[in-house]
């Protein structure tokens, strides 16, 4: 019995130690009795995780790419305007019967045809030719040159007239192509959503195999105890196969959770983007970060900022000028077209030219031309239907902001309930472990029996993996919450600069598809607690992502789930110093101390300030008495400016094109405006604009982190040493 008590022993010493020291656990052959090879390690922070994800995951690729596709479509679309060049030449030979002469006509023409705006468009072109007729009996000259150089206009009065209608084909390529960014948005959030779900949940399963291998030790210590234990031989076999069968079962479990690992590994380097087997160790506990919004504050949140919202409302002004679009092609045709210019006639093609600059000839026409089918059913049924599509558009609004509203009511519900769940799990945990040790005490006293140690320790087990599975939940059920509300994003400090959406997808400037001896050095340096990643892609040409963690309030907490410490006992908390460089409201300026940060070897944590008022510049278009015409002024100011907005004062509604901290800028905006017929006037204003708190670095001392602040000083920052705990 003591040789195979020592063989189980070795082996799982050996087990342990192999799940800590590659840390792959090596699960033992039936067959040959010999070790399986452990794979690569790599260590994940949820941070990287996420990044990871954004740049490599092949459906956010493919879903960026949709975006690439609809923006060449509006480039594709403003094509209209592009001039058309015309040439040509031409040579006619005619004869007669009877006759004994014959003429030959050669023409040449260049001309240039631009669109206009309002539905016409405007020609102007040249042309010269000849005619070579039989002299004797014509008496006319053998070549006869004909020039003439003019313009032509042409303007539709009812149907096809106006700029709406000449640029619909824009304005939809352009609602496109926004739709396609809010989609991406919304396939980026969701893959986000599933990256913080399936990390947390390989985090749990971990700390579960790790609690399952601290089950089967101490189901080993406890059989070593009772065979040194002087008792009957009858009670002694009882207690020995009591804990040899929860050795066999703590085994099993074992087997399972390595198991539960692997299969969550799989799925997780899918989504990542992760090529090979590397195994993953998750560094992130699930947050226990309470949301700070209330029921009210997240429904309004979600109505204002969902992707699918906003899809769905682009689909609306998209239907509503497709209606006014229809109602207007119901209407007549009523064009006019006038042309006018000079000619000259002359021996030689030179002369021709010279009387058209001298204006000796001229001429000029003009016309109107109506037509309208007769009942015009084509285009009514078409203007019908296109106001069927508009209120379609308006009731699916409708319905998803009901749906909306109740996904964020049960999403609160979801969490009142969790966290009643998490107190109950935390109290259970703490009387598990006093329970367990009670019965040690009194095992070891004769005072109970070997199964009530067995029972109690797996009932401690069972409160573990309880309390780590509500730790899961609740940091998923917030995660769902932000996505509900449309700021998960934000919310996790991931920023994408969704201009150019393709950008920000494919390979980091690291390799990542192999994994090294050490893959972690393969990773972008993973962000501590509120610290931002920063990569370039295709070469630091790219777009870059910004991906930084929410404040972990609970690790050293979640660590003792996995790896209980007496109820009583507190840990002693470290004093480090860190150094403070100030708010700022400029993301440009906030990028430049950054750079000068990192150049110094230090790292930064960026941390939401204060808000501060801060002068601005407003673009002033009109003041409109009811929100009705405001909104349909800014409709048509979309077409010129997406930074446009309304906003209400008092009684009336004021509609702008922008707001501009310098006035540099809101002036070459407004002469930008003034280009496309929109005149817009400054207006200074007093906004709250969100500030940025950036820190650097963390030190043990105070003398060490003086050290570093006269390297920042040096580069033109004012760095301030404060302290903080560890």
């Amino acid at each position: 019995m003591n040789n195979r008590f020592s063989a189980e022993r070795c082996g799982s010493l050996l087990y342990k130690s192999l799940l800590y020291a590659l840390p792959a656990v090596v699960l033992f052959s039936a067959g040959s009795g010999r070790c399986a090879a452990a794979p690569d390690k790599l260590t994940l922070s949820r941070a990287a995780a996420i990044e990871m994800a954004i740049r490599r995951n092949l459906d956010v690729r493919n879903e960026a790419l949709n975006s690439a596709m609809a923006e060449t479509d509006v480039a594709r679309s403003r094509g209209m305007y592009n001039p058309v060049f015309s040439a040509s030449a031409g040579r006619t030979a005619s004869s007669y019967p009877g006759e004994t002469f014959g003429t030959m006509n050669t023409n040449a023409a260049i001309g240039l045809t631009q669109n206009l705006p309002t539905g016409g468009n405007i020609a102007v072109a040249t042309q010269s030719g000849y005619t070579n007729a039989d002299q004797e009996l014509t008496g006319i000259p053998a070549k006869s040159w004909q020039s003439s150089a003019g313009i032509t206009i042409s303007q539709p009065l009812l149907k096809n007239a106006g700029k709406e209608t000449t640029e619909l084909s824009i304005t939809m390529a352009a609602n496109t192509m926004q739709d396609a960014v809010e989609r991406f948005r919304s396939y980026v959030t969701d893959t986000v959503l599933s990256v913080i779900t399936s990390y947390n949940h390989l985090y749990t399963l971990r700390q579960n195999l790790e609690s399952r291998l601290a089950a089967l030790k101490s189901a080993q210590d406890l059989l070593d105890e009772v065979e040194k234990k002087v008792q009957p031989a009858a009670k002694q076999r009882l207690e020995v196969a009591n804990v040899e069968y929860a050795v066999s079962q703590r085994r099993k479990e074992l087997v399972d959770a390595e198991r539960n690992v692997r299969d969550q590994e799989a799925g997780f380097r899918y989504l990542i983007g992760l090529e090979g087997n590397a195994q993953i160790i998750p560094t992130d506990p699930p947050a226990r970060v309470e949301p700070p919004e209330t029921e009210e504050e997240a429904i309004k949140s979600a109505l204002g900022q969902r992707p699918d919202l906003k899809q769905l409302r682009l689909a609306l002004q998209s239907s509503e000028l497709q209606e006014r679009v229809a109602r207007h092609q119901t209407l007549p045709d009523l064009s006019v077209t006038a042309s006018g210019g000079f000619s000259g006639v002359a021996g030689a093609v030179g002369s021709t030219y010279q009387q058209i600059g001298e204006g000796k000839g001229k001429y000029w026409s003009a016309g109107m031309q109506f037509s309208v089918p007769l009942g015009n059913t084509a285009a009514v049924n078409d203007y019908r239907k296109s106001k069927i599509r508009t209120e379609q558009a308006q009731n699916q609004i409708k319905s998803l902001q009901w749906k909306i509203r109740n996904d964020v009511e049960a999403d609160m519900r979801a969490l009142i309930s969790i966290r009643m769940q998490m107190q109950t799990t935390q109290s259970s945990l703490q009387y598990a472990e006093q329970r367990r040790e009670e019965y040690l005490k009194h095992t070891r006293a004769g005072a109970s029996t070997v199964q009530d140690v067995i029972n109690a320790e797996n009932d401690l087990t069972s409160a573990r993996n309880a309390n780590l599975d509500a730790l899961e939940a609740f940091a998923g059920a917030v995660a769902k919450l932000w996505r509900d509300m449309g700021n998960l994003l934000d919310h996790q400090g991931v920023h994408i600069d969704t201009s150019h959406p393709e950008k920000v997808t494919g390979e980091t400037t690291t390799n990542l598809s192999s994994v090294p001896a050490n893959p972690a050095d393969a990773l972008p340096p993973s962000a501590g607690e509120g610290e931002s990643l920063h990569t370039t892609v295709n070469g630091g040409t790219g777009t870059p992502i910004n991906v930084k963690t929410a404040p972990q309030k609970t690790v050293a907490q979640a660590k003792e789930v996995a790896q209980p410490q007496p109820v009583k006992e507190e840990r002693a908390k470290a004093t480090t110093f860190t150094v403070t460089l100030g708010d700022y409201v400029e993301k440009v300026e906030l990028a430049k101390a950054r750079k000068k940060i990192r150049s110094a070897g230090l790292s930064t944590v960026v941390k939401e300030g204060i808000k501060k008022k801060e002068p601005m510049i407003r673009l002033l278009v009109g003041l409109f008495p009811d929100q009705e015409s405001a909104r349909r002024e800014l409709a048509k100011l979309r077409s010129v400016t997406k930074d446009c907005f309304v906003l209400k004062n008092k009684k009336r509604y004021s509609l702008y094109a922008g707001t501009y901290h310098e006035q540099k800028s809101a002036v070459q905006e407004q002469e930008r405006l003034a280009a496309h017929g929109v005149k817009a006037s400054l207006e200074k204003s007093t906004v709250s604009v969100p500030t940025f708190l950036l820190t650097a670095g963390s030190f043990p001392t105070r003398e060490a982190a003086l050290k570093e602040v006269v390297k920042l000083e040096k580069q033109g920052l004012k760095p301030v040493v404060i302290e903080s705990g560890s």
